[in-house]
């Protein structure tokens, strides 16, 4: 074959390329969300279902929630690729940060100050966090802000309780804040700690027996909940997402329902720098590596 020909063939190949890529660019592409699962899989598809069709609506493009068995594997998910935008708490996102360079997005007006609440057993005779010494105890997921890292965090500097040594027997993880909240109820263990935003739901909704189980301390505020995003999407499709949850109305009654599904009034920025405090108590105890 002779140059020039060889020429024409490759401008030709040039152009079809050239002709085929608005096409390829057309083609719906698929946003892949997940979320801690802190709660039972039921609850957490009724928040899901409303909050994928409004992003669906907003950003033009499908949008697939996929589910994952425990924190770490949706840590795991974002790092791999396997998901583009995954709701976290504070420490999972610092781990996804450290791990494989996630970025936050957006998080809850209430995330900037949230709180965990210590819950005790009606029959354990405690009645302050101090009285916990020598019962036994559990936390949320080991990978949870609200339901162990800050909780930890506080139970050895304001209490000096140390976990491993001062209750009767290791804590027990119970994987989940509304688990815990039961385990607490039924009397398998006498005290807990549970996210503050869960233990006011299930108490409104009377999912416990308030005569077995009760608050006893509600923590000081930390920063916790937010969207993050997998480290090398385009920062259009990044923006896009953010502004699905910036500009969610209360006046809309559809978007009021999915705010009010997700716990919150508004949704703000978030910032890598917003989570330094959560890296900084997640190294000094040990949780971080």
């Amino acid at each position: 074959m002779n140059t020039p020909r060889r020429t024409l063939l490759a401008l030709s190949s040039l152009l079809a390329l050239s002709a085929l890529a608005p096409l390829a660019q057309a083609q719906e592409t698929v946003i892949r969300v997940s979320g801690i699962p802190d709660e039972n899989p039921t609850e957490l598809a009724r928040k899901y279902k409303p909050l994928v069709d409004q992003l669906q609506k907003h950003l033009g493009v499908k949008v697939v929630y996929v589910p994952v068995i425990d924190y770490g594997a949706a840590v795991s998910a974002l790092g791999a690729g396997k998901i583009d935008f995954a709701w976290l708490g504070g420490f999972t996102f610092v781990q996804a940060k450290v791990m494989s360079g996630a970025r936050p997005v957006v998080m809850r007006d209430i995330d900037r100050e949230f709180h965990s609440v210590f819950i005790a057993s009606s029959t354990s005779g405690i009645t302050k966090p101090e009285e916990m010494r020598g019962k036994s105890f559990a936390f949320g997921s080991k990978s949870s802000t609200s339901g162990h890292l800050f909780p930890r965090h506080f139970l050895e500097t304001t209490w000096r309780i140390d976990p491993e040594k001062d209750f009767a027997g290791a804590p027990v993880y119970s994987g989940a804040h509304d688990a815990t909240v039961k385990m607490v109820e039924s009397g398998k263990v006498q005290a807990g700690a549970v996210n503050i935003e869960v233990w006011k739901r299930m108490e409104a909704k009377q999912q416990f027996d308030p005569a077995k189980v009760r608050a006893i301390w509600t923590t000081p505020a930390f920063v916790d909940y937010v969207w993050a995003a997998r480290k090398d999407l385009p920062a259009e499709t990044v923006k896009k997402f953010a502004d699905a949850f910036l500009t969610l109305d209360m006046n809309d009654p559809a978007e009021k329902a999915v705010l009010e599904l997700q716990g919150a009034k508004k949704f703000v920025p978030a910032k890598a720098e917003d989570f330094a405090i959560i890296e900084q108590v997640g190294r000094s105890t040990g949780l971080l590596k």
